[in-house]
């Protein structure tokens, strides 16, 4: 017999030994099973109990997520409210809160400028042309410097030289004339181009520039308004002549094409 044969037969005979024989004890049994059910339990209130807290820690973190954002006020409501289903498991399963998203801010208006028509540029036009339709309306009155009936400004026809060298308007003017001569105004030729003055008769003709008569004609106008003004205008060698009422006269120079070229107020007998 080799060894191994021999402790094989040695621990049989060792564990066929009444001595080692462990009998249970009456109730063992129920003792076993209440220990088994007592720990089943336990596990389940600590499952459940993690599930709590789980549910507790998520509504928490909604809550500060809320707070740190100030645009949102509420949380959406759902519209429909499915039946919750439970299942077996260490606890409940919670669903986060959802949270509505902000509405998008409408775009303002766009403004709409409306374009205001530019006023018509300023200063004087010639007199309308004469309408069609029967009998023309006369010019309107003059609204730049006026020359006539009697003269212009301070200025008058029959004014001694002293006289019109007093008015302060008259440039030159050191010594009385010894024959007709023409004197410049000292506001410029803009108006008018010259003033003559005769030893005998004084002041005796305005030559005109940018000045216009009371009725509003002058440098540009047309023979047709000519006519509208003055009505006994007569006509000359090139030129037109119109009583002004005070014994003065106008005479207005034309051109080829009836357009008044240049004018003037003077008093019979004159130069």
């Amino acid at each position: 017999m080799n060894p191994d044969d021999e402790l094989g037969d040695e621990l049989r005979r060792l564990f066929d030994d009444d001595r080692l024989a462990i009998t249970p004890a009456p109730g063992a049994e129920s003792t076993i099973v209440r220990g088994a059910r007592r720990r089943r339990r336990q596990r389940t209130a600590v499952a459940a109990s993690g599930g709590v807290l789980t549910a507790v820690l998520l509504v928490t973190l909604g809550l500060v997520a809320e707070r740190q954002d100030p645009g949102v006020h509420q949380a959406a409501r759902p519209t429909t409210s499915a039946p919750a289903t439970t299942t077996d498991g260490p606890g409940p399963v919670v669903v986060p809160p959802s949270f509505p998203e902000l509405p998008v801010p409408p775009a303002p208006p766009t403004s709409t400028t409306t374009a205001t028509p530019a006023p018509p540029p300023s200063g004087t036009s010639r007199p309308a042309p004469p309408s069609s339709s029967g009998a023309s309306a006369r010019p309107e009155p003059a609204t730049t410097a006026v020359l006539g009936p009697t003269g212009y400004r301070q200025l008058r026809l029959g004014m001694s030289f002293d006289e019109a060298k007093a008015t302060g308007m008259l440039a030159d003017a050191d010594t009385a004339p010894t024959e007709c001569i023409g004197y410049r105004l000292i506001e410029g030729m803009a108006n008018i181009a010259t003033v003559t003055i005769s030893p005998a008769d004084g002041v005796v003709v305005f030559a005109a520039t940018g000045a216009r008569t009371p009725e509003n004609v002058g440098i540009g106008s047309t023979v047709a308004e000519l006519r509208n003004a003055y009505p006994d205008l007569t006509a000359g060698a090139g030129n037109y002549r119109a009583a002004t009422g005070s014994g003065a006269n106008y005479t207005f120079y034309v051109d080829s094409t009836d357009t008044v070229v240049s004018w003037e107020l003077g008093a019979a007998p004159g130069c």
